[in-house]
């Protein structure tokens, strides 16, 4: 209760004027409460990890060691690829080049390109014992040769091995000529006494005779894609 200054007659706290003598009251000061103000910037506390380095500071700190890593990879790797140019790098002084999954075999002015599946294997041939004797995946054995030859052509070669052949008892299956290296050339195919095949791939220059012998125990296995592809990439520089 507040009593009114004017007349003294009592009113309630809130009364606007008195009821008495109609003083007003005066009214009462609202004081605005304070309030927090929500854009207020913060401090940022930085979380402290374990790896304050970074990894750029660690590059840095172990550059040496990672170097020395780099280069001795670097060495390994150089390492496995001459190992795998040399591989098969033949038997003798022949000197054979590896490319892809080809090996070329180049032995004086004469040189063919056969599969890195190929294996050099050691065989005889007592008219030819010079001859290079390789095994395919087939195990078909392809023997080559080269001689020196007085005869005047293909054509009388030819004939001296079909005779040679007709004495020891084996049948002749076919005789062609072909083209290799743009040179006429002649190819055979025999069937042996013993029920095996041989086929001769002969190419005949400046008196020179290069022979792919080839033995196996079929006809097809005489003419299969890879020994195809080998004779026809004879060539005679």
């Amino acid at each position: 209760m507040k009593k009114c200054p004017e007349c003294g007659n009592p009113s309630y706290d809130g009364a606007p004027v008195c009821g008495n003598c109609g003083y007003e009251f005066p009214k009462p000061k609202v004081v605005a409460p304070k309030k927090e103000d929500i854009f207020q910037e913060k401090p940022i506390i930085e979380k402290k990890t374990d790896n304050d380095d970074g990894i750029v500071t660690i590059l840095k700190k172990n550059k040496l060691v990672i170097g020395v890593i780099l280069i001795i990879t670097l060495i390994v790797i150089c390492g496995i690829v001459y190992m795998g140019t040399h591989k098969n790098a033949g038997g003798g002084s022949n000197p054979v080049i590896q490319s892809n999954d080809l090996v070329e075999f180049k032995e004086g002015d004469f040189s063919f390109k056969y599969p890195s599946a190929w294996e050099e294997v050691n065989g005889s041939d007592e008219e030819h014992p010079g001859a290079k004797f390789f095994l395919n995946e087939e195990n078909t054995t392809i023997e080559y040769y080269n001689i020196t030859s007085d005869a005047n052509s293909l054509k009388d070669i030819t004939q001296q091995r079909i005779s040679h052949a007709q004495e020891g008892g084996d049948y002749v299956e076919l005789v062609e000529t072909i083209t290799l290296d743009g040179r006429n050339s002649s190819n055979m195919l025999l069937e042996n006494a013993d029920g095996d095949y041989t086929r001769y791939v002969s190419m005949f220059s400046d008196g020179k005779l290069y022979v792919f012998k080839v033995t196996g125990s079929s006809e097809n296995s005489l003419t299969s894609e890879d020994i195809e592809n080998t004779i026809k990439s004879a060539d005679i520089a």
